[in-house]
């Protein structure tokens, strides 16, 4: 099965495609971890790092070849989920791979910015807490590598209205398409992660 997750930004996302991943046992792949953790021999790495270095978005085309490098993996054989791409339509002319489901997590605005302004990411590995809904069993270090947790510039409140200004220009393009398509799922994402974990599973089956 190919998944598709799509939201704005603090709907829980990554926190229930890690979820998924186990329960259905395929690979979740995020686009931001790809580049991120892009190994030093890759033939394209100086050439993505010099554009994160910079500030700049890595152009469609690379990450789109990316993607389409990690899905030809054996283990993604059986299906995998995308958190992190199919932003915009034409995220999904550089690769499509054909999602079975697109799972639309809904929450109010005012909830993505309260949600983002408590997320805090670890300095070390990248991984992500909220002090909300997912807090570190230790204020400030994350619980698998204990690095440094800290506030991202673009988890501000000023911020994440601006990302919110673009999901609804961009985004809201990408969901009206595979709702016109019969594909999508929409949930309501404002619970807690159990609770919209536990109201994903059904649709899936």
């Amino acid at each position: 099965m190919k998944i598709l997750l799509i939201g704005p930004q603090g709907s829980g996302k990554g926190t229930i495609g890690k979820k998924l991943s186990d329960y259905l046992n395929i690979p979740l792949i995020s686009a931001g971890q790809i580049l991120r953790d892009l190994p030093e021999q890759h033939s394209r790495k100086e050439e993505i790092d010099s554009h994160m270095e910079r500030g700049e978005l890595v152009p469609q085309d690379m990450v789109a070849d990316l993607l389409r490098e990690e899905t030809s993996k054996e283990r993604c054989r059986n299906g995998f989920i995308f958190d992190g791409w199919g932003r915009a339509m034409i995220d999904l002319e550089y690769y499509d791979p054909g999602f079975d489901k697109v799972v639309y997590f809904n929450i109010p605005p005012e909830l993505s910015v309260k949600r983002l302004s408590s997320r805090r990411t670890c300095e070390s590995c990248g991984e992500i807490f909220n002090i909300i809904t997912v807090p570190p069993k230790v204020d400030g270090v994350c619980d698998f590598c204990g690095g440094n947790l800290v506030q991202r510039e673009d988890d501000t409140e000023e911020a994440v209205r601006r990302r919110l200004d673009i999901f609804n220009n961009k985004t809201m393009e990408v969901i009206d398409h595979f709702r016109a398509q019969g594909r999508l799922i929409e949930i309501d994402g404002s619970g807690t992660p159990e609770e919209v974990f536990q109201l994903v599973l059904p649709t899936l089956e």
